[in-house]
């Protein structure tokens, strides 16, 4: 069960072993393919045996509806590395219990641009000051993904990979992975309980909670639910990342209504008023004034930093600068409104 309980065999350190992609996907007669084609015969492998369910040897877990897999990145010296993979590194396969360092979420053809949407967010966001996963987009054959860097890992003295502990807000209020929406069958956490977590955090990630929960209502992201946040645990509890970013508004086929009501009732992003953030601050103890503040704040430094980062990840390879233009100017667009109501 992701995040919770695994039961199994254990897995000591010296039996870990990674398999290159290329190696896994090569034909009958031991001929590698590319890495193009290896990664896009693993995304095809997902669709019918998610994480290679049933492979001896692979174990991974990972929340969430959407497609992806964990592979791990081989540095030139045949050790697991932290980042995104380099030109001259191995993306494998772990076995045995050894640790993913990356997570790649190919393409969806019922969210056009998911894989560019996601990249733009996350870069913009850590183009204006807030802590998010480091992410780049991969070309594939016939077909893009999104490349996320782990941050939940770190290097151990002897050059190994250790997994850190993390919980998302909803483990952490103690409610189940069904309940992470605030509406439904079993209502799950409201915005006013995401935002009281921050008192397990020191003042700097206490801020940056609530900087994330702005930038989040911002761009217009429906699906920051209770499990899109998290805490990581080393040992003292601190705020992890921003992950899973993307915005709706490309997509109207899409759920446009926020996670959580805002300001009392179910509502999109868009139609926040200065009354709305009103209360949203007071319901989690906050100044409302600088509440107000900071929403300005942030808006504004996600104007300015549109054309770098439109730029930089139009320009990564696989990338369809039309797509990078579209939610850039929707996001832009729901800027405007949001102060335009503050």
């Amino acid at each position: 069960t992701a995040g919770a309980l695994s039961f199994g065999s254990p897995s000591p350190r010296a039996a870990w072993r990674f398999i290159p992609l290329q190696e896994f996907y090569a034909d009958k007669s031991g001929r590698l393919f590319s890495i193009k084609v290896a990664l896009a015969r693993h995304f095809e492998d997902l669709t019918t045996r998610p994480f290679l369910a049933g492979e001896d040897g692979v174990r991974v877990s990972l929340a969430g509806g959407q497609e992806k897999t964990a592979l791990a990145v081989i540095g030139p010296d045949g050790q697991p590395k932290l980042g995104l993979p380099g030109p001259d590194d191995t993306l494998c396969i772990p076995m045995d219990g050894a640790p993913s360092t990356i997570i790649i979420k190919p393409d969806n053809p019922g969210l056009q641009g998911i894989v560019e949407n996601e990249a733009y967010c996350l870069a913009l966001a850590a183009k204006v000051g807030l802590p998010a996963v480091n992410a780049a987009i991969l070309n594939t054959e016939g077909r893009t993904a999104l490349a996320v860097a782990r941050y939940d890992r770190v290097v151990r003295a002897d050059g190994s990979i250790r997994r850190l502990h993390q919980e998302d807000f909803a483990q952490a209020n103690a409610t189940f992975p069904r309940q992470k929406y605030e509406r439904g069958t079993l209502p799950g956490p409201s915005l006013t309980t995401i935002l009281a977590t921050r008192q397990h955090l020191d003042a700097r990630n206490s801020l940056a909670l609530v900087d994330q929960v702005i930038f989040n209502l911002l761009v217009c992201n429906t699906d920051a639910h209770a499990k899109n946040y998290s805490l990581l645990f080393s040992p003292a509890p601190s705020l992890a990342p921003l992950y899973d970013v993307s915005s709706v508004l490309p997509w109207d086929h899409v759920n446009q209504y926020a996670a959580q009501n805002l300001g009392g009732k179910k509502r999109k992003p868009g139609d926040l008023a200065g009354r709305h953030w009103d209360a949203i601050a007071e319901g989690a103890a906050l100044n409302p004034r600088e509440t107000r503040q900071r929403v300005d704040q942030l808006a504004d430094a996600m104007f300015r930093a549109r054309p770098v980062v439109s730029d930089t990840v139009a320009r990564q390879t696989g990338a369809v600068s039309a797509l990078v233009s579209d939610v850039a100017d929707k996001i832009e667009a729901n800027l405007l409104r949001v102060l335009g109501r503050l």
